[in-house]
């Protein structure tokens, strides 16, 4: 085995302390191949973790074999090495020996020379080994401190009080403190939920970035009943009530005095009850027209769709890909105009000035068909209907259309095309569509390129064949970072076909009408798909190749 093969590793405490003497001298330390590096290591990162380590000349380290000093952990506070994803691992004198999980990110090393005023020697670790490590060090304390303050045990693996002790114990400072945090760095981390998943091992939490699960840290498990209650107390949840799912509403005041709605959904699971708290960020979500990312052509033809006196428009896509926020930033353009706008949602997610929004009330009889109906004697200009969910709700959007008001909706299909099939499904006729449909935009929300760890991304040839795509033509990637929570992304942007339907179109609409052949004639007549959206974004290189792949709709 040549000495290329092989790379310095660190196996016990006293070799940290060497490391932290003669840092340059990686001889010293034992020698591990890639081969038995990646069969001990379970992560996925493993090779690239020691191909790394050999590329910045720093030795690996398995965190797991290895327990932080105290002084170590008190040089680099918790919150900034979950934020940096670094693990203190032993204090000296003058210097500090940190585990990182990417040695060539400048911006944690700068952060790292900010918070620690040692001078810091770096090893390489894997990231599932990082996230445990920071749990034992830093999480494991912090809780079992809370849990005492609270007069419980923090090695409990359960908890069972009376339910006037779970509300005493959500109204105790130390659970608000920890709840109001995990909120706050959830919107400054960009999150658009927060999840408390229940295990046998405690309760997980994990934000939702960009559409990706990120895991965060681990409360001990005597903690999650009072953490959960919590979160029922600020949605106004019964707490005694833990065999049936709930769901509540709160708005949060952040300390820099934003506001954020809070929609919080609670589940009995086999370990506990699960909660997913929604946060609705106008900041983050609100969006104008020109944010959406239309084509100057596209952008011409929804302004003609906004100017029409009657008629419905329709977003579609699966749950999450934008639909409302195209919705709203076409409210937000039309509320300009001496028009009168109403709107039925379930639930209204932001509150829009100059727009009279409703919300469904299944519980009261008020659903988006009896609102619609009472809407036509307010004397609309603009009737923005949540969700065409039903025959009632899409019959009375196709006749509300068809008398003298614009109607904006949103249904649950893959592609533009399959809304008007979808739509004759449900009952529409279909010379009733032709006349009064204007538009269908399909689309799905893409992750764009982190510009902090760009890179060329290596691509297979089975997907540049099936995407059309030459050989020599380059993508790029995010390999992931700090500033990416290690997932290689950084926020998203819409990719969409703009279906407008025109006398040829309408020709197709009858009954028994074939999606493909609405679809390729739309094409044909200068529709730009999804697909076709997403690939000019990779190669403008903004997005990967894989992207485009993961949301083609072709």
């Amino acid at each position: 085995m040549s000495a290329g093969d092989t790379w310095a590793l660190v196996t016990r405490l006293e070799e940290i302390e060497e490391h932290l003497e003669h840092p340059s001298d990686l001889s010293r330390l034992p020698q591990v191949s890639r081969e038995h590096w990646c069969a001990a290591s379970p992560e996925d990162d493993a090779g690239a973790a020691f191909d790394q380590a050999r590329a910045f000349g720093i030795p690996l380290i398995d965190l797991r074999r290895f327990e932080s000093s105290s002084r170590a952990l008190a040089s680099i506070p918790a919150d900034v090495a979950r934020q940096l994803r670094v693990m203190p691992l032993w204090r000296g004198e003058a210097t500090l020996a940190v585990a990182v999980e990417d040695a060539g990110n400048v911006e944690t090393l700068a952060a790292l020379d900010f918070v620690s005023r040692f001078r810091v020697s770096l090893l390489l670790a894997t990231r599932g080994a990082m996230r445990e490590a920071i749990a034992h060090g830093y999480d494991n304390a912090e809780d079992a401190d809370v849990a005492r303050q609270l007069g419980l045990d923090p090695h409990a693996q359960a908890w069972h009080g009376t339910a006037h002790d779970i509300e005493r114990l959500a109204r105790e400072q130390p659970v608000v403190k920890v709840i109001h945090g995990v909120i706050e760095q959830a919107v400054y981390r960009r999150a658009s939920d927060v999840h408390l998943r229940p295990t046998e091992h405690g309760l997980e939490l994990l934000y939702r970035i960009d559409d990706e699960m990120v895991p965060v840290r681990v409360f001990l498990p005597g903690l999650a009943p009072a953490l959960v209650s919590r979160i029922k107390v600020l949605g106004a949840m019964n707490l005694a009530e833990h065999r049936l799912p709930q769901d509540g509403r709160s708005s949060f005041v952040l300390d820099d005095g934003r506001s954020v709605d809070l929609r919080i959904s609670v589940l009995p699971t086999v370990f506990g009850e699960s909660v997913v708290v929604r946060l609705l960020d106008t900041e983050e979500s609100l969006k104008l027209l020109d944010d959406i990312g239309l084509s100057p052509a596209d952008r011409k033809r929804l302004d003609a769709i906004m100017e029409a006196s009657h008629g419905m428009f329709l977003t579609t896509g699966p749950t999450g890909c934008g639909k409302s926020t195209t919705l709203y930033a076409m409210l937000l353009a039309m509320r300009q105009q001496a028009i009168n706008i109403l709107a039925i949602e379930d639930p209204v997610e932001f509150h829009i000035s100059g727009v009279q929004q409703m919300q469904v009330n299944r519980a009261a009889g008020f659903t988006f068909a009896r609102a619609m109906r009472n809407f036509l004697r307010h004397d609309p200009d603009v009737i923005m209907v949540g969700e065409v969910r039903d025959r009632e709700t899409a019959e009375i959007a196709v006749e509300s259309a068809l008398t003298g008001h614009l109607v904006l909706s949103t249904l649950h299909t893959n592609t533009a095309a399959g809304t008007i099939t979808r739509l004759l499904d449900l009952g529409v006729e279909a010379y009733l569509l032709r006349a009064s449909l204007l538009a269908v935009m399909a689309q799905r929300l893409v992750r764009l390129i982190c510009p902090h760890c760009r890179g060329e991304e290596p691509v297979n040839a089975e997907m540049r064949a099936y995407l059309g795509v030459a050989e020599d033509e380059v993508f790029f990637h995010g390999s992931g970072c700090a500033k990416c929570n290690g997932l290689g992304v950084f926020r998203r942007t819409a990719v969409y076909e703009l279906l407008c339907v025109d006398a040829n179109l309408r020709s197709l609409i009858v009954p028994g009408a074939e999606a493909d052949r609405i679809h390729e004639a739309a094409h044909a007549g200068g529709m730009r798909t999804i697909t076709e959206s997403a690939l000019e974004l990779a190669r403008a290189g903004r997005i990967s190749l894989a992207e485009v792949w993961r949301v083609r709709a072709d």
